[in-house]
């Protein structure tokens, strides 16, 4: 690419950067926004401006509302094109924009009551009662107006109620927006009691996070300062549990609880029973290796040990990272529906919520339950999410399952060879801020009776149908993905691992425009973060478009990209998964990738494998560098963004569970150090790019030009890109960053490509 002052890209990879190649995207899901067991609504996608479309479950399509009429009392189409909707029924709209609400019915757009409670505070189920915090203290006001009165007055610096802590890896990012969170409590069913905790974080080791260009353009740097426990700390985040009365202001006690990169509470790890008289909690113990169900008394604080999970290495509660827990309470028959993997694969067990004893397991298979999405106490039965099985064409595809509680039948709702899959949105903090101001998607009608679900294989971009469940019926379809740009169809690869044994797989996407003579250069995106999987499970999955964008992107600059999974990831058997454990030196096994490219390269001759690299951000960052550092004669070139090249420096929660408690010898060297990425400085070949953004508060800064400092030390030459102001997202999300990774990973891969090591 001829060189310029302005970083552009040629015009094909410039159409298929995240903002441009998002637009490019329409009706890859569907949002359904249920009205009531008969109806419900979602958002259409279309070239000009969106439009709004009422289903009933027999299949009947109507416009949800006069999109006309609104649109001229709005007066503007952007705001059409922006405003969120919060009720359509009827022919009425109800719209919001932060507080403020209008409804909007026979061409009249009508002022209605704000809501009572803004983003940082918490309405009670009731609607009676607003919780927010002051000065580290829980406060309570009515609703409809009236004096406050304060719950806690024992709040300090860095202890705090109701707080999440400074380890929930965006606080600074959330500061300097100005966003505010609502307090981390769980009201009462019935609005009597609230479940939080008073946060300890005074021992926690402090943390300087410098950010040396103000957002204002005044002078700076200035100082942020956090509390972050790193791997092996002896002091960490505590959050100190109680139960406060709404009518007493008693507060009780209900002891401590570990705390990890955000709080149970924060991950829905409590539920209250339906009385409304106990709460169950998970315990967790620091390296993961055993989960509790706990219940305690509202009343008095009185705990007890339902059941308990452990394993040698790591326990899991859910097979998708930051999902939902794969745990049910049905405390009105005494029951409890628990995630296990104790028989190899990640199943459900009926168990007796008064003893925890096993009543009787109820999926079994070589296929692992990913998320419970519901659960029908009428018919006995739970819906969830599967796997498609070990000896399957591809165990990562995904299912619709339906099995009875009390007998051994299980049905399969969308037995076709494809990825099939609800809408399920884990709902982060900004996510619940938006679910305090209005209603969420859910997949299933309120009576279970149907279901919205989107079917595609590896290559195509789907069809969302609306199912019925007691038949497996197609009642419509909703809604087919499609895409304005030509789409380069990946093609799905399986593989040997460098064991010659293990089934991988994986996902290859050719350059655009690929000449029938061209050799093209191989570029591994990866990621081997142990809790997810990296390769993508359709051709445009709707919650990976940002990071298929970047694929997209390089096809068109005549690389070739490879997705894949090496040992070590989920969603397959618990052995599987568990090699992962203690083997961050080789990071989602390194080794099986190596093994990889001369398969592939078997049968395609275009492939150039003397033009290798490899490229990732976070636990990616770490791998590629990792990558290029212990496989000298494999990559020409590597991107190692935001690594975590040292994980003595890192959160504690993340490297804990996965390499396993830090052991430090009496010689001054720990158990880490085999994945320290500084150590290996001395092997370097090739050419590598290390970034990072100035204000990453997940992986801090200082382990890139740790990094860095050892290549310097060892005589080695590479490059560093360091965007102002940017942490761990906005570094992936800013253009520029986009650009200048490509442009680079281009030219290093280009056929004269010279190193300079």
């Amino acid at each position: 690419m001829p060189e310029s002052a302005d970083l552009r890209l040629p015009a094909e990879a410039e159409s298929r950067l995240p903002a441009a190649f998002r637009a490019a995207c329409r009706n890859l899901t569907v949002a359904p926004y249920w009205l009531d067991t008969g109806r419900f609504w979602y958002r259409r996608e279309t070239t000009g401006l969106p439009e709004y479309v009422l289903v009933t479950v027999t299949g009947a399509r109507t416009p949800a509302f006069d999109h006309a009429a609104l649109r001229e009392a709005l007066q503007d189409d952007a705001a059409f094109a922006a405003l969120m909707i919060l009720v359509v029924a009827d022919g009425a709209v109800i719209l919001a924009s932060g507080r403020d609400r209008w409804r909007f019915a026979q061409g009249q757009l009508t002022p209605l009551a704000p809501r009572p409670n803004a983003d940082d505070e918490s309405l009670s189920p009731d609607g009676q009662w607003v919780l927010y915090r002051e000065a580290g203290d829980l406060w309570l006001r009515p609703a409809a107006g009236g004096t406050s009165r304060r719950l806690t007055d024992t709040a300090e610096p860095h202890f705090e109620w109701a707080k999440s802590p400074d380890q929930s890896l965006e606080t600074v990012h959330l500061q300097l927006r100005g966003i505010r969170l609502p307090p981390v409590a769980l009201w009462s069913p019935d609005s009597r009691r609230i479940f939080t905790y008073q946060l300890d974080e005074r021992a926690v080791r402090r943390i300087a996070l410098v950010q040396n260009v103000t957002e204002d353009g005044g002078p700076g740097p200035i100082l942020h300062e956090l509390r972050n426990a790193f791997a092996g700390d002896e002091a960490l985040p505590i959050a100190h549990q109680a139960v406060i009365e709404v009518d007493s202001g008693r507060i009780v006690p209900c002891g401590p609880a570990d705390v990890t990169e955000t709080s149970g509470l924060e991950k829905r790890e409590a539920w209250w029973s339906r009385d409304c008289t106990r709460i169950f909690w998970l315990e967790h113990d620091r390296h993961e290796r055993e989960i509790t169900l706990i219940e305690t008394d509202a009343e008095t604080g009185a705990a007890r040990r339902v059941i308990s999970e452990t394993s040698a290495r790591f326990v899991d509660i859910h097979m998708a990272y930051g999902g939902m827990p794969n745990i049910c309470l049905l405390d009105a028959t005494d029951e409890l529906i628990w995630f296990s993997q104790r028989d190899g694969y990640a199943h459900l067990y009926l168990c007796r919520l008064s003893t925890g004893a096993v009543i009787r397991q109820i999926t079994a298979g070589d296929w692992p339950v990913v998320e419970i999405l519901a659960v029908n106490p009428d018919s006995r039965e739970v819906i969830f999410l599967a796997g498609s099985g070990e000896n399957s064409r591809d165990p990562y595809a995904r299912r619709i399952c339906i099995s009875g509680l009390d007998h051994d039948t299980m049905r399969v709702l969308t037995p076709e060879a494809a990825d099939h899959a609800p809408f399920l949105r884990e709902l982060g903090w900004a996510e619940l801020i938006e679910a305090g101001a209005g209603p969420v998607p859910r997949p299933l009608s309120p009576d279970l009776a149907h279901i919205v679900v989107t079917s595609a294989t590896a290559g195509d971009l789907g069809e969302t149908r609306l199912l019925r469940i007691a038949d497996h019926a197609v009642v419509t379809v909703l809604e087919c993905g499609s895409f304005d740009l030509d789409l380069v169809t990946p093609e799905r690869v399986e593989l040997l691992a460098a064991d010659g044994e293990t089934r991988l797989f994986g996902m290859l996407w050719r350059p655009v425009n690929m000449a029938a003579d061209q050799r093209c250069p191989l570029l591994d995106m990866v990621y081997p973060g142990p809790q997810c999987i990296q390769t993508p499970r359709s051709a445009l999955p709707h919650d990976e478009v940002a990071k298929l964008a970047m694929v997209h992107a390089a096809t068109a600059l005549g690389i070739a990209v490879l997705m894949m999974d090496g040992r070590g990831t989920p969603w397959r058997s618990k052995a599987f998964h568990d090699l992962c454990h203690g083997n961050l030196s080789d990071p989602g096994f390194l080794s099986d990738h190596v093994a990889a490219y001369p398969q592939l390269a078997r049968n395609r001759p275009w492939l150039d494998l003397s033009r290798i690299g490899i490229m990732g951000h976070s636990a990616g960052g770490h791998a590629a560098a990792r990558a290029i550092l212990a496989h000298p004669g494999t990559y020409r070139a590597a991107v190692s963004t935001a690594g975590s090249h040292d994980l003595t420096g890192y959160n504690r929660c993340w490297p804990e569970k996965w390499q396993g408690p830090l052991v430090r010898n009496p010689d001054g060297s720990t158990s880490y150090d085999s994945a320290c990425n500084a150590r290996l400085a001395h092997a370097l070949e090739g050419k590598l790019l290390i970034g990072l953004g100035d204000m990453d508060e997940n992986v801090l800064p200082a382990l890139s030009l740790q990094l860095a400092a050892a290549l310097t030390k060892a005589g080695k030459c590479y490059d560093m890109l360091i965007a102002p102001n940017d942490d761990h997202a906005t570094f992936k999300s800013n253009p520029w960053v986009q650009r200048r990774l490509l442009d680079w990973i281009a030219r290093a891969l280009s056929a004269t490509s010279v190193d300079c090591n």
